[in-house]
């Protein structure tokens, strides 16, 4: 199990990553997990930001790229 430390660090590195730009979930995933983690952190952590509204499509398109939410932006401050 991962420890909520790790949690937020890499709550913290996708949030920075959207604040620099929307990604793509897949291009998301890769900058993460190249800076900390692995697909299962990271499909954790992504799915509690989705479910919190940290996070969300940008459009209803599949490949549609993520953003960073207002409520995201404030989490992030926090962190």
């Amino acid at each position: 199990m991962i420890r909520l430390t790790d949690r937020m660090h890499l709550a913290k590195i996708v949030l920075k990553e959207l604040e620099r730009q929307p990604l793509c979930r897949s291009e998301l995933e890769k900058r993460t997990i190249q800076k900390s983690g692995t697909h299962g952190t990271f499909e954790g952590i992504f799915r509690f930001l989705v479910q919190s509204g940290y996070v969300q499509k940008s459009g209803q398109k599949h490949r549609a790229p993520y953003v960073i939410t207002e409520k995201g932006a404030k989490f992030l401050e926090v962190l």
